[in-house]
């Protein structure tokens, strides 16, 4: 998107709530009437009835203040109620702009971003600029109509006073000048403080396993008492400003009050005004109220300083480059999987390089390597994850990197080594939410993978709600789930990441059955870095050397005294690849 994404979720609100806005600018306009109607009713009163003793009408217009200060009441409420519904508004718009471009970054965004971190542009970022237009904007402006309105109300009553205003407000705007660059360089810190923390706490949580393992329970808490301290360090020093802030505007508010009073009042000296005491107490109540929303902007400083920071964090998430995919409706073939002259790298560093093969369909591939050969790289290539940097990738004829959505996973289905449980039930979990999956086909596939009968017998069979940590299930369990995941659509292809990896022989030989019963009829390319991780491979192939340095049957294989021989005679002595 072109431009400043927010101000764009502004207007497009704007124009969609021109009513509200509407309502709400008539709102502020009778607002500041009210609030400058009583100063004149006081002078009136003072004047035409107290002085003069005449006290007829005097109720009346008492009643009549009391009206003008209930009605200004009730507007202020119907002004904050419509600065809600549009500060609202914007938020929705928002959030709903930044799940989008979620949906469009690459992979890559999500392996170097902490999830701290995108947690908290995502939401407390987004509430600090909810702030700002739900109260910090619309207040400023309102307040700023309010400080027009005083200033002529008093050039009405007293315009010798003038001077005084013209000296008063470059002395408020400077001091606010003053607190505010101070208050900004520290909420922004603040920002960074609280994704900081967010970032401890998603990866402790997600850790919890190893911490209780090796109880570093304390050493989290130290860590965590340290991020807590340099967050408390740096509000601290935000609060000192705001506390120094309403002070300096107190005592300044004072100096002009007792300036307007000597100046005002009759003195006995050629400065005197000699105002009325009438005109003195509205002059009087109308400085009172001058002051008030030029320290409601000061407090609403610190919003808005919060909210700019929140503001250059999310236009930041907005900078990131998105991930460039052309869908193209393609009908896929029985050719299998066939890749031509593909190379990858990771910026600079290359991965893969002149890699060619055909994996026939039906045929199980499996493709053996050291960790960081590059294996995972080219079943990420394959499933369409990442595109090549050159040459070519078909799977069943199409390309998988161009592939619509709604036809990846009736194409190709993944197995990944560390299965992502999700919060729901088993069959949400096996379905992913995708409704052309019906309940035969889940079950059908819980069946192949032989999960069915434990399914069952829970509580609510396949509407047991599981957690995101899966809690009462195994690994293996989980596992088998992933593999029915893999399997609902009826994939042509299956590609497997290491399916047993970490798994104890028994779970292992429960994984390999499974694994065989989806098998039949599928195309599969599966990685791993040892031998004794292959199920029934048709064809090896040795990665190494940023490409595919050995390649044949197992039987061919063995023959030869090659990459498959040396890690033969590594996996038979135990040692492990990685």
């Amino acid at each position: 998107m072109k431009g400043n994404i927010i101000w764009q979720s502004v207007i497009d609100v704007l124009r969609k709530r021109f009513f509200l806005l509407l309502l709400l600018f008539l709102a502020i306009v009778f607002s500041m009437a009210l609030q400058l109607t009583p100063a004149f009713l006081i002078r009136r009163i003072i004047d035409q009835h107290f002085v003069t003793g005449q006290l007829a009408g005097v109720w009346s217009l008492a009643a009549l203040y009391l009206l003008v200060t209930s009605g200004s009441n009730v507007v202020e409420f119907s002004k904050v109620a419509f600065t809600t519904l549009i500060g609202q508004s914007i938020l929705m718009d928002l959030r709903s702009k930044m799940a989008k471009r979620l949906t469009e970054l690459p992979i890559d965004y999500f392996l170097s971003t902490p999830t701290g971190d995108i947690m908290s542009r995502l939401t407390t970022d987004v509430d600090a600029i909810h702030n700002l237009f739900s109260a910090g904007i619309i207040n400023v402006f309102t307040n700023l109509f309010k400080i027009g309105g005083l200033l002529v109300s008093l050039y009405i009553m007293a315009p010798q006073l003038i001077w005084l205003e013209i000296v008063v407000i470059p002395i408020v705007y400077f001091a606010s000048n003053f607190f505010r660059k101070r208050i900004f360089v520290f909420q922004k810190t603040v920002r960074l403080r609280i994704s900081a923390i967010y970032t401890f706490i998603q990866e402790w949580i997600s850790g919890i396993r190893t911490v209780k393992a090796y109880s570093a329970e304390k050493i989290g808490k130290k860590k965590f008492h340290g991020l807590l301290l340099d967050l408390l360090n740096t509000i601290n020093k935000i609060s000192t400003y705001d506390s120094w802030f309403p002070c300096v505007m107190q005592i300044l508010r004072a100096c002009v009050i007792v300036t307007a009073l000597w100046v005002c009042a009759p003195n006995g000296t050629a400065l005197s005004l000699g105002l009325t005491v009438g005109t003195l107490a509205a002059v009087i109540d109308l400085i009172g109220k001058l002051f008030s929303p030029i320290e409601a902007l000061a407090t609403e400083f610190q919003t808005i300083q919060q909210s700019m920071a929140g503001i250059a964090r999310v236009q930041d998430f907005f900078k990131e480059n998105v991930e460039v995919r052309i869908f193209k409706d393609q009908r896929s073939d029985d050719s299998g999987i066939v890749i031509e002259n593909l190379k990858f790298a990771y910026g600079n560093t290359p991965v893969l390089n002149n890699i060619s093969l055909h994996i026939e369909k039906g045929e199980k591939a499996v493709f053996i390597g050291r960790s960081g050969a590059g294996k995972t790289t080219l079943l990420n290539l394959v499933s369409g994850i990442y595109a090549p940097l050159e040459g070519s990738i078909r799977v069943c004829g199409v390309d998988p990197f161009a592939l619509p959505p709604e036809q990846r996973r009736r194409l190709i289905g993944i197995v990944p080594q560390m299965p992502q449980i999700f919060d729901g039930t088993i069959a949400e979990n096996i379905t992913l939410r995708d409704r052309t999956i019906s309940q035969a086909l889940v079950e059908e596939a819980a069946k192949v993978v032989g999960i069915h009968d434990l399914i069952t017998q829970m509580p609510n069979a396949y509407e047991t709600i599981i957690g995101e940590g899966a809690v009462g299930l195994s690994s293996g369990e989980i596992q088998l789930l992933s593999i029915a995941r893999a399997i609902a659509a009826n994939p042509k292809v299956l590609l497997l990441d290491e399916p047993t990896s970490g798994m104890d022989t028994q779970t292992e030989s429960r994984i390999f059955a499974a694994i065989r019963a989806t098998s039949e009829g599928r195309t599969i390319f599966s990685i791993s870095h040892r031998l004794s991780g292959m199920i029934d491979a048709d064809v090896i192939h040795i990665v190494a050397q940023n490409g595919i340095v050995e390649s044949g049957s197992p039987e061919q294989l063995a023959k030869q005294n090659g990459w498959y021989a040396m890690y033969s005679r590594i996996d038979n002595a135990g040692w492990d690849l990685r």
